[in-house]
């Protein structure tokens, strides 16, 4: 997210020129980038004697952090060439809600030698890359990856003299003396004080072959106030050189991007018309977590081995997880005598040369040179093989870009060295005020069912500091003219969220799909398929969330009863019957448990899909348990992809009416209808489909089968419920149209449009 942040500020010029020889006879293309001309001035808040007494916790904090600037704006005259290994990969995902599962939607890795030397610069030799855009055209798709050739960012630089060793990304960022609050605050840039305190943390020794011991000591940093352009974290430091060794650390807190835009732009956004802002509303990103790990060489040099950042982005009812990955694995230091000379050209010919790439030779490479971006004069060339299908195969790349690259990029150690700096109690403190409350409106609270017709809301949120947010939502129905409302107070470090509240909602029965969400209300609104089953709770409930929420917990005391349906008909058939809830407390512990393998659209992937619940009633003293899994696996063969769903759950005690199981409709077994009539207190469904393998469009055939009744009449079964048809999947599954006929016990033409299918 950083890296292409960055990326929005490099204005990119180009003319016409011609192609020259070098000395090896191969075609040559030279294309300079230059950053943006906008200059403006650092933003700080001028530090004072109050800020440095309240800085550091004790004394030994401050000594650190001051040999550690010294060390950040020195060069070590003694370093004067290596040459190792760069790899780096950029990922993207996009989920359709909360609990959506995760697409890969773009995916760039590649792999180069990198030469580098004082007096000359960088020289990188591409030996890998490849792109994966899955929900497009695979015609497209190699045209995105022949782009991201010609896009000298694309490539990762370990280290020259100047580099920042914190908050780089691009590879060629400079360091910069002093903080700019208008881009993330540098906690150890001169005037951090103002905007952090520090405290010392654990040490480490090591002890070399030569009998050296290297003391390396941690420093935790802290913001004064909950601001999303400081950080928290845990920064390592060789005690002696001052050289930064490891960092992790992550934004305090999220970013409203739509507050920012103001911030920096009041008049921003007045040209965006009216219909389109509520789209794109609310607007959001969190960066939770970033990693940087450096190696010692020669028993003197910290050089960089790896990089991270991720984090994600809400757009809307979307989500967009995204993660940017580095490593470094070093050949030699300092044994380069010289390299060829770097020529850069004037901006002028880019235009013409970058035309010039697609018509290069197989047999010949071809070379690209720039001077790095904002403020760096490190002159860069990379030397491109024309055979761009060798280097989707290269041995230096893990062996499927759908690989976790876990023998390259080594995620377990990264995220252990993530868990330990960014626990729960790492947070900025508890500080009322220090930010304006962020309102939050748009399709996301938008709905139209049965019970409320068309509802819509808004969201209020707070956030206080120390992790806490305290939030107050309200929406209404013009059907039903209830009234819903929920207060709730959250912690939070990004990763795990604890959260506390008390409401009155409309709540859905159903265990699949999300009939409460905007796309199953487009289904209701135009083709009359509400396939949710909806009751009443007024209580409170304390839960606890791993990530967007792949494994959770509640614990719960509420009233339930029923919620009448108000809305008969819309443009498609009328509307089903809602159930009849059994009225009264009911109180008990509910826990979900999501989990994905594989990204590979036409390869192997599973899905699990885990819920338990048990609660005790007051209305009928008794009390039920109720469980079930759902399991979908896909895997392409050829040109043809299939997929398999098995499902079953059953219960304990007595069950109430409104928690039994429903099947029928777009997510269990297309064809029959949702009815109550069809529901019972166990139940068990299989759905079995078949696709093409191709991406963006894949036409499929399916057939469906399923029952649900008493749990003791299981032998009982008697002719299940079942259907088949036809359908397309778009975007691999973002999209789902279905057209099927039901083949026992109805036996009509249904369509479905939904959204966030399993294949």
């Amino acid at each position: 997210m950083l890296f292409i942040a960055a990326l929005l500020f490099i204005q990119v010029q180009a003319d016409t020129s011609r192609p020259f020889a070098d000395t090896s006879e191969k075609r040559e293309v030279r294309v300079s980038v230059r950053a943006g001309d906008r200059k403006r001035e650092p933003r700080r808040i001028p530090v004072t004697d109050e800020h440095r007494r309240t800085a550091y916790k004790t004394p030994l904090a401050g000594a650190l952090l001051n040999r550690a600037r010294v060390a950040r704006m020195s060069q070590d005259s003694a370093l004067i060439s290596y040459e190792a290994t760069s790899y780096l990969r950029i990922s993207a995902k996009m989920a359709i809600s909360k609990l959506g599962r995760e697409r890969l939607i773009f995916r760039h890795e590649n792999a180069s030698n990198v030469k580098w030397h004082r007096e000359t610069g960088a020289w990188l030799e591409v030996k890998g890359s490849r792109t994966a855009i899955p929900i497009i055209p695979r015609d497209e798709e190699k045209k995105e990856a022949a782009d991201a050739l010609d896009d000298p960012d694309m490539f990762a630089i370990p280290y020259y003299p100047g580099q920042e060793p914190l908050l780089t990304f691009s590879g060629t960022e400079v360091v910069k003396s002093q903080v700019d609050e208008s881009e993330l605050v540098n906690p150890i840039a001169e005037g951090a004080e103002a905007y952090y305190t520090y405290s010392v943390g654990d040490s480490v020794s090591l002890r070399l072959p030569d009998g050296t011991v290297i003391q390396l000591r941690e420093l935790d940093v802290r913001p004064r106030e909950p601001k999303w352009n400081v950080v928290v974290g845990s920064l390592w430091f060789d005690v002696s050189s001052g050289q930064l060794v490891r960092a992790a650390y992550r934004l305090a807190v999220p970013i409203d991007i739509w507050a920012q835009i103001r911030a920096d732009d009041p008049g921003a956004g007045e040209d965006i018309p009216v219909f389109v802002k509520p789209m794109i509303s609310p607007m959001r990103a969190q960066v939770k977590a970033i990693a940087v790990e450096y190696g010692l060489y020669q028993g003197r040099f910290w050089l960089p081995r790896s990089r991270s950042a991720e984090g994600d982005a809400q757009v809307s009812f979307a989500r967009f997880p995204f993660k940017f990955e580095q490593a470094f694995k070093y050949a030699s230091v300092n044994m380069l005598d010289t390299l060829p000379t770097i020529r850069i050209v004037a901006d002028s010919i880019r235009l013409r040369l970058r035309d010039s790439v697609h018509d290069c030779d197989r047999a010949n490479d071809r070379i690209v040179t720039k001077r790095g971006e904002r403020g760096s004069n490190l002159k860069i060339g990379i030397r491109i093989p024309c055979n761009v299908a060798k280097l989707q195969t290269s041995p230096e790349l893990p062996k499927s870009i759908y690989d976790d690259g876990e023998e390259i990029f080594g995620s377990i150690e990264r995220d252990a060295l993530m868990k330990e700096a960014l626990a729960m109690g790492a947070q900025a403190p508890v500080s009322p005020g220090s930010m304006p409350p962020t309102i939050e409106w748009g399709l996301p609270f938008t709905r139209f069912n049965r019970v409320e017709g068309l509802s819509s809301g808004l969201q209020v949120s707070q956030i206080i500091g120390g992790g806490y947010t305290a939030s107050a939502s309200a929406r209404i129905g013009i059907a039903d003219l209830e009234p819903n409302a929920e207060l709730s107070l959250s912690r939070s470090n990004m990763s795990t969220t604890v959260r506390g509240a008390v409401y009155n909602r409309l709540v859905s029965a159903s265990d699949w799909g999300n009939p409460l969400s905007f796309g199953s209300s487009v289904s209701a609104l135009v083709l009359g398929r509400d396939d949710g089953f909806y009751y009443r709770t007024s209580g409170a409930e304390i839960g606890w969330a791993l990530g967007a929420g792949a494994v959770s917990w509640r614990v719960f005391a509420e009233h339930h009863r029923t919620a009448a349906k108000e809305v008969d008909k819309t443009l498609g058939p009328a509307f089903i019957p809602n159930v009849v809830a059994r009225e009264g407390g009911y109180a008990g512990v509910a826990t979900r448990v999501l989990q994905s393998y594989g990204l590979d659209p036409n390869g192997f992937r599973a899905f699990t899909d885990a819920r338990f619940e048990t609660a005790l009633s007051d209305s009928a003293a008794s009390f039920h348990g109720r469980g079930a899994v759902d399991l979908t696996v896909s895997r392409g063969f050829g040109s043809i992809a299939s997929a398999l769903t098995v499902s079953a759950g059953s219960s304990v005690g007595e069950l109430p009416s409104h928690r039994h199981w429903f099947l029928g409709g777009a997510h269990t077994i297309r064809g029959q209808r949702a009815d109550t009539a069809v529901s019972g207190n166990a139940f068990w469904m299989g759905r079995i489909e078949f696709g093409t393998a191709v991406q963006g469009v894949r036409p499929v055939v399916f057939g469906d089968i399923g029952w649900t009744g008493d749990r003791n009449r299981m032998a009982d079964v008697g002719r299940p419920l079942s259907g088949a048809g036809v359908g397309a999947s778009f975007l691999d599954g973002m999209i789902r149209f279905d057209v099927a006929r039901g083949l026992y016990p109805e036996k009509r033409v249904r369509l479905y449009l939904y959204l966030d299918a399993k294949f």
